[in-house]
């Protein structure tokens, strides 16, 4: 699971980069980081810059951005 460290996947509008991943309870939890883009012309919008996912709940998209690396 470590191999996932430095890819990028989106959710929604956003792209995220796993900073890490942890087995907690029998469960991979994702750690990821927002991925800054220009700032659009409506102003920055706030939201958490790192979040966790299930990684049941991503692997398929991050199987679908290409396993690229930021």
């Amino acid at each position: 699971m470590q191999d996932l460290v430095g890819k990028v996947f989106a959710v929604g509008d956003s792209e995220y980069k796993v900073v890490d991943v942890r087995n907690l309870n029998g469960e991979s939890m994702v750690y990821a980081e927002v991925v800054e883009k220009a700032i659009a012309a409506d102003g920055p919008r706030r939201r958490p810059q790192r979040m966790a996912f299930h990684f049941s709940d991503i692997a398929e998209l991050i199987d679908a951005s290409g396993n690229k690396t930021a």
